[in-house]
């Protein structure tokens, strides 16, 4: 399991017990009903610390699944019914775990069967706002992934309100003869094949990349520089990508008799950030460290190279034998006024 999904877990997890806290308040302190036993405060402390890591988990990788295997491939209201099946099959497995619990440590009040354990007030009531806590903790999941990882605590504090300044890694990745392949495919295959590309590049998440924003056949890749960020990470998120396209060229193959090839030019700087728009709002970079980089990216074709990096990511490298550098020159990118020099990057073994 990777970084990725064991944050997601983690979310999951400490949303769960959020949520079994506010629970337990409003049940002991709020409404009342008629329920065959009593927790005490003990016993509320122990449910949550026992039933919000075992729900986070168990609805935590249903999500991660969800995303992965189904998201795009069925219908929405199919995948709502699905998930409102797989919601009661998780709640019965916590309701039998909870019997249990309930007959070993709490103590009945009085003597209860499972049927009338689950049939009772209290085990409806919390099934519904299981589904509740369920679609919360999806929606939120789901506009974290279209603010960018880390972006939407970031968001709500209004941290985006003034424009700052950042120290980023930008990745341009584009599809090569993407032309010549739209003129093939005509416009609704070609979508349809750029919706499998970029499917595939969930694979850079393994290695901390923000998808910053599609723009036609090309994605931007992007890395917030910290003190112990190792840059060789960004090189190995591209080279994952390639690998994650060969391991499925067979399928490109079939549904569109062609196999993608992308290529990607890196840079390095500060760039400013800030919130922008009104009808439709969206967090902006702004500045020469994505136009270098988006440059470069062009330079592929001349240089019949993949990967291209700045001088200045370049001097923030260690190959550590795992690639070879080769200065490509020294060019006069368009819209510059000095020139830059370029290096194309070839990876020697599998990372």
């Amino acid at each position: 399991m990777h970084r990725s999904e064991l944050r997601t877990l983690r979310d999951f997890v400490l949303g769960w017990i959020t949520a079994l806290i506010f629970w337990s308040i409003v049940r002991n302190y709020g409404v009342t009903a008629d329920v065959p036993a009593t927790p005490e405060l003990r016993d509320n402390i122990r449910m949550v610390m026992i039933f919000g890591p075992l729900a986070g988990l168990l609805f935590g990788i249903t999500q991660i699944k969800f995303e992965r295997y189904l998201l795009r491939r069925i219908p929405m209201w199919k995948l709502s019914l699905l998930g409102l099946m797989i919601n009661a099959l998780i709640m019965g497995v916590l309701f039998v775990v909870a019997f249990q619990f309930f007959k070993n440590v709490v103590g009945f009040d009085r003597p209860t069967t499972f049927g009338e354990f689950v049939s009772n007030a209290n085990a409806i009531l919390t099934f519904l706002y299981s589904i509740l806590v369920n679609f919360i903790m999806a929606s939120i999941r789901q506009v974290n992934l279209l603010l960018g990882k880390g972006n939407l605590w970031r968001f709500v504090r209004g941290d985006f309100y003034s424009p700052r300044v950042e120290n980023r890694v930008f990745m341009f990745v584009d599809l090569k003869g993407s032309t010549t392949i739209a003129e093939e495919l005509g416009h609704i295959k070609y979508s349809r094949f750029l919706q499998d590309c970029f499917y595939d590049l969930h694979v850079v998440e393994r290695f901390d990349a923000e998808v910053y924003q599609y723009v036609g056949d090309e994605a931007v890749l992007s890395w917030k520089v910290t003190d112990n960020m190792v840059m060789v990470q960004c090189l190995r998120a591209f080279w994952a990508f390639e690998d994650q396209i060969q391991k499925r060229a067979e399928v490109y193959k079939e549904k569109y008799g062609i196999v993608p090839k992308f290529k990607a030019g890196i840079n390095l700087g500060e760039v400013t950030t800030a919130e922008v728009g009104e009808i439709k709002k969206e967090i902006a970079y702004h500045g020469d460290t994505m136009n270098i980089a988006a440059r470069i990216q062009d330079k592929c074709n001349d240089f019949n190279q993949t990967l291209l990096i700045s001088e200045n990511f370049h001097r923030h490298l260690n190959s550590n034998g795992i690639f070879d550098i080769e200065l490509m020159g020294e060019e006069m990118l368009r819209g510059k006024q000095e020139s830059l020099k370029i290096y194309a990057v070839v990876r020697k073994v599998q990372t």
